[in-house]
């Protein structure tokens, strides 16, 4: 059995760390928030503050034993390129430095698959091949993918000076399991041949949640990890040899092991080191 915890949620109020919360809590650890809008449905407590003010974010550490760090800007569709940059780059060192000078030896963070640099690529781009794996180079084009890379440097450099494990979390797109999103994801079923660019994968909001407490529940030794947390299908339910086939027609490998709709991003190191396995199918999520 493992054992309670008192963990910082950044970002705890929005789409996904929502679900993390939730999911903490579920599991019977004391759960804080920091972010600017307070949380609503939780009793936690909350600590408003922006991640890019590290006084106020070292002040809300104190008491805390791990972070989950998922606060930041989501894509750079929306935002100027600085901004996502600053945001998200500044924002997770101030939550690495608020640890260290914390004592806090345990930081999760929410990674992207975008840092392999596919989804918002300018210039064309194919996987070296499939299904990919953490061994694949991350070559973002974009502010959104180069920020996540940046970040899990950051990690990665605080894991070494200061000790702490830290884990960064990879996902693809995250659906929310949730009424108003469900028409806009059968949209993206249904016109798939419009997102090769995206490998059409995908995670329930539940599952990436799950993942987000497997990894804050180790033990916390000095080291520092960066892997995939995916569905265990593609978002099409078609057969990923074929998509494949079809839109990647030369110059990318092949696994042997690739069968049926299966992911094209794999979470097989997420399934070795945390236990890991994607629950929910895209039926499950739609409803």
């Amino acid at each position: 059995m493992v054992q309670a915890m008192r963990i910082l949620v950044t970002g705890g109020s929005g789409a996904v760390g929502r679900y993390v919360v939730d999911e903490l809590l579920q599991a019977g650890h004391t759960v804080g928030v920091l972010d600017l809008v307070r949380p609503r449905g939780f009793d936690t407590a909350y600590h408003g503050a922006d991640v890019l003010d590290l006084a106020a974010v070292t002040r809300a550490m104190t008491g805390y034993e791990a972070v989950v760090h998922v606060a930041g800007i989501p894509h750079p569709l929306n935002d100027p390129p600085k901004r996502v940059f600053d945001v998200n780059v500044n924002g997770t060192f101030n939550v690495l430095e608020a640890a260290a000078q914390s004592g806090i030896r345990t930081v999760v963070m929410t990674s992207s698959e975008s840092t392999l640099g596919f989804a918002f690529a300018t210039q064309p781009m194919t996987p070296l091949q499939v299904p990919v794996d953490e061994s694949h180079p991350t070559q973002p084009q974009d502010p959104y993918g180069l920020s996540k890379v940046v970040c899990e440097q950051i990690c990665r450099s605080y894991s070494a000076r200061h000790g702490m494990l830290t884990v960064c979390l990879r996902a693809p797109w995250i659906w929310l399991p949730e009424d108003a999103h469900r028409p806009f994801y059968r949209t993206l079923v249904a016109e798939y041949d419009k997102w090769h660019k995206n490998l059409w994968a995908w995670i329930d909001a539940r599952d990436c949640a799950r993942a987000h407490r497997l990894a804050v529940e180790l033990a916390p030794v000095p080291e520092h990890a960066a892997m995939f947390v995916t569905a265990a299908d593609n978002w099409t339910g078609q057969p990923s040899r074929e998509l494949v086939q079809r839109f990647y027609p030369s110059g990318m490998a092949v696994g042997q092991g690739l069968h049926g709709p299966q992911s094209l991003i794999s979470h097989a190191l997420a399934s070795a080191r945390l236990g890991y396995q994607p629950r929910y199918a895209v039926k499950d999520t739609l409803g």
